[in-house]
């Protein structure tokens, strides 16, 4: 005897659930990616953000010479290398006990004991990469120079302020970010961006 449901027990129940298909689940995959993909920024630096890093590094790198040259009471010389983009530390005073530098956790594969090298092109970087663009001593009138040298108070051995220039971008978009070193003091600071090249840059 076939049993029949009331009509209202028919409309609650309904059909049982149907299963979903692959293409709606692909469709859906889609969709999520396209959401997410506006909602996660970029994570590549631009321009402006990764020469500043640089700079910050340099910077860094050239009051650690300074702070050698002062705790060992002595003299410190950065070379600074722009076609093969990189710098170097080396101990330049009388006390030869003083040659072999201090070990450093990121070495460089041209460090000796008596030299230690900065490489701009093996920095980690997102992208973007920077350039040595020019060293100059001075204001006016500027001159290139290659050498920057720490004296055991800390002065550098020059009169006048020494700025090493990085660049980074082409085109429209290239910055340029100037760290200045002040002769009496040997304290390295990092200037604002600019579009504008410096005096030597390219002799």
């Amino acid at each position: 005897m076939k049993m029949y449901r009331p009509l209202y027990l028919r409309r609650r129940l309904g059909s049982p659930p149907r299963g979903i298909t692959l293409i709606e689940v692909m469709l859906s995959v889609a969709v999520l990616g396209i959401v997410a993909a506006m909602a996660v920024p970029s994570f590549e630096p631009d321009v402006a953000t990764q020469l500043d890093a640089f700079a910050q590094i340099v910077a860094s790198d050239l009051m650690s010479a300074r702070d050698l040259a002062v705790s060992n009471n002595s003299t410190y010389r950065l070379t600074f290398e722009r076609t093969d983009n990189r710098y170097r530390l080396e101990h330049t005073g009388t006390n030869a006990a003083l040659n072999n530098l201090p070990a450093t956790i990121f070495q460089n594969r041209a460090d000796t004991a008596t030299k230690h090298y900065t490489d701009l092109d093996d920095l980690p970087r997102m992208g973007i990469g920077a350039h040595l663009s020019a060293v100059e001593l001075g204001a006016a009138p500027v001159t290139a120079t290659t050498t920057l040298e720490f004296g055991p108070l800390g002065a550098t051995s020059q009169s006048v302020g020494t700025t090493v220039w990085l660049t980074a971008g082409a085109g429209p978009s290239q910055r340029y970010v100037a760290v200045r070193v002040d002769p009496a003091t040997g304290i390295a600071t990092v200037d604002a961006l600019t579009s504008t090249a410096p005096t030597t840059a390219g002799n």
